[in-house]
């Protein structure tokens, strides 16, 4: 499952609005991020992914230079673009460092992750863009446009697995 621990991201956009649960409507927001991964976070999504976008390096000297993983950092298909990927994540909790640490974050709870699109760089980097839909009380609303178009720290956390399959992980 996807998950980011105390990662910089970019908070690129965020809409507030309402939904209707039943007659009654209900604040939700949209968050939407952008986050430079190592490679290795294409394997939350697929097990074949990162072998689709990235081949191991054929140059002897940057070779030398990776002192972990597989050297799997060049670009298999450099003119592909971004690649969009369906996937949905639900019951995530989401945790902004809002400067001071513990009690001053912003944490979302049972939230959605979709809209995921995928941007693989030369040199093992990808960047992850996704949509974040919480439900937070008004409170939170307003500290979280402050950041709109700036780097935060964020921590998406995947919901405890309740199956086998989630727990050993299933090829899309």
């Amino acid at each position: 499952m996807f998950q980011l621990t105390e990662h910089k991201a970019k908070l690129s956009n965020v809409n507030p609005r309402a939904e209707l649960h039943g007659d009654q409507p209900k604040p939700a927001v949209d968050l939407m991020i952008e986050a430079a991964c190592p490679s290795t976070v294409l394997n939350s999504f697929h097990p074949e992914l990162r072998g689709m976008l990235y081949k191991k390096d054929e140059n002897p000297d940057l070779v030398e230079r990776v002192e972990e993983g597989d050297a799997i950092t060049a670009l298999r298909m450099p003119k592909l673009g971004a690649l969009k990927w369906d996937h949905e994540g639900t019951g995530y909790t989401v945790t902004v460092d809002y400067g001071m640490g513990g009690d001053s974050n912003i944490v979302l709870g049972d939230v959605k992750v979709d809209k995921f699109k995928f941007t693989a760089q030369e040199g093992g980097t990808v960047t992850v863009q996704c949509r974040i839909i919480a439900h937070p009380d008004e409170k939170v609303i307003g500290p979280l446009c402050n950041f709109i178009q700036r780097d935060i720290v964020i921590s998406i956390t995947p919901p405890e697995p309740t199956t086998v399959q989630e727990l050993f992980g299933e090829a899309a």
